[in-house]
């Protein structure tokens, strides 16, 4: 069954839900792209930062699933050295760390990076759709971090907000624009500088397709959002799974003219 809702289903915004749904929705981006992609010189490749939470509460970046090394600490060898190795100085004081693989909490964050078709494959644009982690708690920070280096690098540069919770300073860029739910940030880059554009959606509008710029002479890839949420929506939303008649869609609120849309929506759908 596909969502009752014309745009973003706000019954979504909530993990599990939500992880599912980002994961095939950032790769449906990708694959319907790419034919248009490869017609203009390039390729898309979905790639996944992952960061971990220590026990003194701090966010690392450990790399992604493929790149981490596996350590076996029942090796005879781990704890001891090697016979004839080189006398070494003792330590005054260790502290031992045992880490949880139950109670450590990762972030996988998954984002499109647009490359030109050659060997030497130069990095025109990339695509960040936000989560949660993004927009509150202790990995914002980080974030935070990767997308000024977005911003101030020589790609183009969109950020997909489709989550209503959280901070998104991407949205204070443009105070003449209304207050809206979602936001979506493309920086196009000019030369030393870039334009910022903003697009603004509310909870009734359909999802737009959106230009990513890929710089001269090549035009706008385009990006159909809505036929990418309805493919992420079937591949990611168990039938039956959202009783929209007896659920409310999760934090923070609606206001009162976005719940009674909600609710006619749900009533006829």
């Amino acid at each position: 069954m596909p969502s009752p809702f014309p745009g973003m289903d706000p019954f979504i915004e909530v993990n599990p839900r939500w992880e599912g749904f980002h994961a095939w929705f950032v790769r449906e981006l990708a694959r319907q792209a790419l034919p248009k992609a490869q017609e203009l010189g390039c390729w898309i490749d979905v790639e996944r930062m992952v960061y971990q939470r220590e026990p003194n509460g701090e966010v690392v970046l450990i790399g992604g699933p493929d790149e981490t090394v596996a350590v076996d600490p029942s090796s005879p060898g781990w704890s001891s050295p090697a016979p004839g190795a080189v006398a070494l100085a003792d330590p005054e004081a260790i502290h031992e760390v045992i880490l949880d693989p139950d109670s450590l909490e990762r972030f996988k964050q998954d984002y499109l990076v647009v490359r030109e078709l050659g060997q030497f494959a130069r990095v025109l644009a990339a695509v960040e759709v936000l989560s949660p982690a993004n927009k509150s708690g202790k990995y914002v920070p980080r974030y935070r971090e990767k997308r000024l280096r977005w911003l101030a690098g020589a790609a183009h540069f969109m950020e997909i907000d489709l989550l209503r919770a959280g901070d998104n300073p991407s949205r204070r860029l443009f105070p003449e624009l209304p207050s809206t739910p979602y936001f979506i940030l493309v920086a196009r880059k000019t030369g030393l500088g870039r334009n910022e554009e903003g697009y603004p959606l509310r909870l009734p509008d359909s999802l737009p397709v959106i230009g990513l710029p890929l710089g001269p002479p090549r035009p706008d890839l385009p990006l159909d959002l809505a036929a990418a949420f309805r493919a992420a929506y079937d591949l990611s939303i168990r039938p039956g799974s959202i009783r929209y008649a007896e659920e409310t869609p999760p934090a923070p609120p609606l206001d009162k003219a976005d719940a009674a849309w909600v609710k006619s929506v749900v009533q006829t759908g």
